[in-house]
């Protein structure tokens, strides 16, 4: 009987039986003689141009050839195999000893861009479609961008601010001194059409140098670094105590209340700039305050949550307010003493000051030969489940100040947090040690 030549050869691929008997394969040097240049070629054969014999592509793996075959979604004069395939080894189905070409698309090198020219555009448009829905929920804005819940305080303050001036609320104390910043610009709708920025930015937005990941500004005092914001130990708090901070004064920061009403009331007796054109104002304003608050259950000048988390408090730190960690005290777990009190510890940080870890290497080295063992202290009480000693050590390095030791609280502050499930709070420190600015112009829509 005489056999139909196969399409494929000597190369075909093909191992089925009935495949074998009904087609005709020559051997692979009957192949390459038939395809040597002394011996013409049949006419069947001329139609089909081998990938090597293309004027087209002299190099297959050609990026701009590539390109355009993709672009034009032109297929490869390869098939690949077709191994595994159920219909070729079911003798019973009607595709029995049939072969189906498949294709694989060139490989396009990453440098060419053509994910990037396609995707881009998308995701670029699903970014702005996200903002745009964060943006009229400003519940959902603040928990998005700022990873923090706010208390039931934060939205009373609004509302009483708007009871003063409708169609200005964040102007409210302005007359005072006094301005409403930070998530109070997402209620103000400031965000809408403002640029987007990168997830860091809105983290850095109104956070001075010696803020913590657990200290939030909302309220500044005008061309001052002094500022109010919430105070959480944990992200998810709305517990609402607040403190205070002057970032021209120094690191240390003050609890001076528990709502946003209380930071308010301390700024008009404390802090204000009072002068005899202003006095009857901030009597006014402290009366209203008194009266909203009262009309809404807002209790002024409390002290028991202050007096709770006092006691919840297992170490003060340079910046006073102290850090809240898990803590047995019959077991003494969750938190032991640093290696070094906080009079040695300033000692050894002072010899940081003014050192450029590349230009004074080696007294960097020296100053480093000192410190390493109170962090190595540190570490060694992670293994222990004393969680609350690395985070000590990270707060008070960051609360000196100096700049070239960012990279050495990094790693205190993730381990620490991460043992803490505080993943918020790593998230905050990371984008302030990567932009961490002096001064007090810190609005991140004014950029």
């Amino acid at each position: 009987m005489d056999k139909q030549d196969c399409k494929y050869g000597a190369d075909c691929y093909q191992k089925n039986p009935a495949h074998k008997e009904k087609y005709r394969h020559p051997s692979k040097a009957a192949a390459a003689e038939e395809h040597s240049p002394v011996k013409a070629k049949s006419p069947l054969k001329a139609d089909k141009p081998s990938p090597s014999s293309s004027s087209k592509r002299s190099d297959p793996m050609d990026p701009t050839d590539a390109l355009e075959d993709v672009k034009k979604c032109k297929r490869p004069p390869t098939p690949e195999k077709d191994e595994g395939n159920a219909e070729e080894t079911d003798k019973g189905n009607e595709y029995y000893g049939m072969t189906r070409q498949r294709y694989t698309l060139p490989e396009v090198p990453m440098d060419v861009g053509l994910m990037s020219d396609i995707y881009d555009p998308q995701i670029e448009f699903s970014k702005k479609e996200e903002y745009k829905e964060l943006c009229g929920d400003p519940k959902l804005f603040i928990k998005h961008k700022f990873l923090v819940d706010m208390p039931s305080c934060f939205d009373s303050m609004w509302e009483f601010c708007r009871s003063k001036n409708e169609a200005k609320p964040l102007e409210g104390f302005e007359k005072l001194g006094l301005r409403l910043v930070g998530p109070f610009d997402v209620l103000a709708m400031k965000f809408k059409n403002a640029k987007m920025h990168e997830p860091g930015d809105y983290l850095r937005h109104w956070r001075f140098y010696y803020d913590p990941p657990e200290f939030q500004t909302i309220l500044v005092k005008k061309d001052s670094g002094l500022h109010y914001g919430y105070w959480r130990d944990q992200p998810d708090d709305t517990i609402g105590l607040v403190a205070v901070n002057d970032v021209n004064k120094g690191c240390e920061f003050k609890m001076v209340g528990e709502n946003v009403f209380d930071a308010v009331m301390h700024f008009l007796e404390h802090e204000v700039t009072a002068t005899p054109f202003n006095k009857v104002q901030i009597s006014s304003m402290k009366k209203s305050l008194e009266e909203w608050a009262k009309s809404h259950n807002i209790q002024l000048k409390g002290t028991e949550k202050q007096k709770a988390r006092g006691k919840a408090i297992v170490c003060k730190t340079f910046h006073k307010a102290g850090i809240v960690v898990p803590f047995e005290r019959k077991k003494e777990l969750g938190y032991r003493e640093l290696l070094e009190t906080d009079t040695n510890l300033k000692k050894i940080l002072s010899r940081f000051d003014k050192l450029d870890n590349a230009a004074n290497k080696v007294e960097f080295d020296a100053a480093m030969s000192q410190l390493q063992p109170v962090i190595t202290g540190a570490f060694i009480a992670v293994d222990e489940c004393d969680f609350g000693t690395p985070l000590e050590l990270a707060i008070d390095l960051f609360c000196h100040g100096t700049k070239n030791l960012h990279d050495v609280m990094k790693p205190l502050f993730v381990t620490a947090y991460s043992m803490l499930q505080r993943p918020q709070y790593i998230a905050i420190i990371k984008s302030h040690l990567e932009d961490r600015r002096k001064g007090v112009n810190l609005d991140l829509l004014a950029k």
